[in-house]
């Protein structure tokens, strides 16, 4: 059964590491996630996990964030989503 989403959270580097952390906890937390992070298969299993156990969504985006491109695509996500609230986690902080 899915419950009401807390809004999007798009946690960058969530591969591995603090930002796989943040990306359990705040599923566990009611929201919805965006995944990104350089690495496509760690980030594969990972939302694989996260999207059977928390009953919300979550996405995944491989993007180079140094690469203006890549970082234009996952500025464009959180604008085109119908959620009012977008939290961003940045290596393992909140901005």
């Amino acid at each position: 059964m899915k419950t009401q989403s807390m809004g999007l959270a798009v946690i960058t580097g969530a591969s591995s590491g603090i930002g796989a952390v943040y990306a359990d906890r705040l599923a566990r937390r009611g929201y919805d996630l965006l995944l990104v992070a350089r690495s496509r298969e760690p980030m594969e299993d990972l939302t694989k996990r996260l999207a059977a156990g928390a009953g919300h969504k979550v996405e995944m985006l491989a993007a180079d964030l140094t690469d203006s491109n890549d970082l234009a695509g996952v500025e464009r996500v959180p604008r085109a989503a119908r959620y009012a609230t977008v939290r961003a986690v940045r290596r393992g902080v909140y901005v």
